[in-house]
């Protein structure tokens, strides 16, 4: 495995902003969880992420390929996650616009149209108009 220079990753974390402390408490709050909890507990928390590529694209230097492959299969999972929130969050909408659209229908009241009988004049009515 290759060692990570620990001067050079926490200059990048300071030029990113990222507080190490709390990243280290973040860190021990997982201890103990299997790997597909905490995959699941990266998925949650890469999906609110802004410019999530960029820190990863640079932290993966410090990776060795299988390490980088595996974070690679995170960053998958994390896009799927976008997608299927994104496709949710849409059919969401488009049921609420139905919705509203129904009920737009359903409170608009109908017009009443009154029907007329029609009478057929008699030929002595005629004859008595004359």
């Amino acid at each position: 495995m290759k060692k990570v220079d620990p001067k050079t990753l926490e200059k990048f974390a300071k030029d990113k902003n990222i507080d190490k402390n709390k990243v280290e408490k973040i860190a021990n709050s997982y201890k103990g969880k299997s790997e597909d909890e905490l995959i699941d507990e990266l998925v949650k928390i890469g999906k609110n992420l802004k410019g999530k590529e960029e820190v990863v694209s640079k932290f993966k230097t410090f990776l060795e390929p299988a390490q980088q492959k595996k974070l690679d299969d995170i960053m998958n999972k994390i896009t799927d996650a976008e997608v299927q929130d994104k496709i949710k969050k849409n059919a969401k909408k488009a049921k609420n616009v139905n919705k509203s659209q129904n009920q737009e229908v359903a409170t608009t009241p109908k017009k009443k149209v009154k029907k007329v009988k029609k009478v057929k004049k008699s030929s002595t009515n005629r004859d008595e108009s004359n």
